[in-house]
């Protein structure tokens, strides 16, 4: 008999590898180095230099053609995974540089720095790797609204009891609920898309800080890379060089702290104590020991994860508060702490989209829920003070005593017979009946009444679809033409390329 997991028999379907893989994290798996990442971009950045100091007449077309084949044999080699990264040459950078200059000569491939420092090659580097990241966050949160888009208009009007303190508070609805959610990860779609208006520009010719005697063209490395432009200031880049990396890390955070929400609210849900949804076999794993267990450690996971992200970002934010001007090997570190971010964030998108679309949800059990719990204790007493103009704070307490008086009959809902004695004893007489009493607080009548912009009716759910459907087109727009002007770039770059070929 062969054993590979120590639990399953009670499931229908076992969580898919992808999945295994994200709650596993690092028990049986380690991570490459972080400059194994950066071996494309800095191939970018080579190239777009090279280009750029033929351009200007620095590095003669002969050495360049020498250097462009020596950068396009390692490129070959790295997409085959036949190159890799000698600890002992300390970076990417010197990494690179050292090939060329094994496979071409010091008189040629010596010449590949001019103009650069390291400094400024891993701004570059970084900015690029960021910008990609950042784009990747902004597709998987898209996906993820859509799927919480979808399922909410399947439950524009799934009754269920919305929650303040942990306990039931006034009636609302399952989309109502997911749209909430949606909300929150419009807004940090925004937030990734304003790194790009921040930091989407060039640090290349900064060199160690101060820029150099060579006359380098960096607006043409800007076009070349795809950025909007040079920074305006070369220090800047190179002294602050943290900050590119904390601004992403307050975006992933604040992602996080939205998916951690749904998460807890999803767990909760789950539970046979509330019974109001049941994740899919694939988000939930068993017990080595209990046969009946079903957890829901996706949704864990992710909680775990956000924590992660806390301390991350403290992490990057203290690299940043005691910086003298220019370089400081202090902002070495926050390449590590955001790469971990990335892998440990990232995946948390497609995981929760998922869950949302595999969600089942039990709307029986969501209206039975709504019809408890003195639910209803609120619009009842808003009934009031509209039907017969009664100050609020006096219907508030006319209602207390009602709701104290029927949990002495072990009610759920207000009584009339609770009503009319809270009334009698505050000495006010209203001439309300007891169909009055049960209709006001059925959750169909709730639901009808609620009538402002966001609110759960039906109506304004379906204007909140609408409006989270517009700016995911839009976002969807912008990240389409981002790609569009990078793809540009590259196009930019083979032009040049074959110039310097010929």
């Amino acid at each position: 008999m062969k054993v590979e997991k120590l639990w399953g028999g009670r499931f229908e379907e076992l969580p898919p590898k992808e999945i295994v893989d994200f709650l596993s994290g690092r028990d049986v798996k380690g991570i490459p180095p972080c400059d194994e990442r950066l071996i494309p971009y800095d191939l970018w950045g080579n190239r777009a230099h090279l280009f750029m100091l033929c351009q200007q007449g620095i590095v003669s077309k002969q050495d360049g053609k020498k250097i462009l084949k020596g950068l396009k044999e390692l490129e070959s080699l790295y997409q085959k995974g036949m190159f890799k990264l000698d600890s002992s040459k300390e970076d990417v950078h010197s990494n690179i540089e050292s090939f060329l200059i094994n496979r071409i000569g010091i008189e040629s491939g010596g010449k590949i720095h001019t103009g650069r420092s390291r400094n400024d090659q891993i701004g570059l580097d970084m900015r690029l790797y960021l910008r990609d990241q950042v784009m990747g966050y902004i597709e998987g949160l898209i996906e993820l609204i859509e799927s919480l888009l979808k399922r909410a208009e399947e439950h524009c009007s799934t009754l269920m009891p919305g929650y303040t303190h942990h306990q039931p508070a006034m009636v609302t609805t399952f989309g109502h609920l997911l749209l909430s959610f949606a909300e929150a990860l419009s807004r940090d779609v925004e937030r990734f898309t304003h790194w790009f208006a921040l930091f989407n520009k060039n640090p290349l010719g900064a060199a160690a800080g101060y820029g150099t005697s060579f006359p380098l063209d960096r607006r043409l490395t800007s076009k070349l890379l795809g950025f909007d432009g040079p920074t305006e200031n070369v220090t800047d880049p190179i002294t602050q060089r943290w900050e590119p990396e904390t601004e992403l890390g307050y975006d992933i955070a604040v992602m996080m702290d939205h998916l951690s929400t749904m998460a807890q609210t999803l767990i909760l849900l789950s539970t046979s104590e509330f019974n109001m949804v049941r994740l899919s076999d694939r988000h939930s794993t068993g017990s080595s020991i209990m046969p009946q267990k079903r957890n829901p450690c996706s949704l864990e996971v992710i909680k775990a994860k956000t924590a992660f992200a806390h301390g991350i970002l403290v992490s990057l934010l203290s690299a940043g508060k005691g910086l003298f001007v220019g370089y400081n090997r202090d902002t070495q570190w926050t390449k590590y702490w955001v790469m971990d971010l990335v892998d440990e964030t990232k995946p948390a998108l497609p995981v929760m989209t998922d869950v949302i679309r595999l969600l089942q949800v039990h709307e029986t059990e969501m209206l039975t829920q709504a019809e408890e719990g003195f639910i209803g204790a609120t619009p009842l007493m808003e009934w009031m003070v509209t039907s017969f103009g009664l100050p609020l704070r006096k219907a508030k307490m006319i209602m207390e005593k009602a709701v104290k008086y029927s949990e002495r009959f072990e009610l759920e809902e207000v009584s009339y017979r609770s009503l009319m004695k809270a009334l009698k004893e505050m000495e006010i007489d209203l001439p309300i009946t007891e169909k009055d009493v049960k209709k006001i607080q059925r959750p169909e009548r709730i639901l009808s009444q609620k009538l402002a912009i966001g609110t759960p009716s039906v109506k304004r759910v379906q204007e909140n679809l609408i409006s989270l459907r517009g700016k995911v087109k839009k976002s969807r727009a912008w990240l389409i033409l981002q790609g569009k002007r990078i793809q540009k770039a590259r196009e930019l770059m083979e032009r040049m390329e074959k110039q310097i070929r010929n």
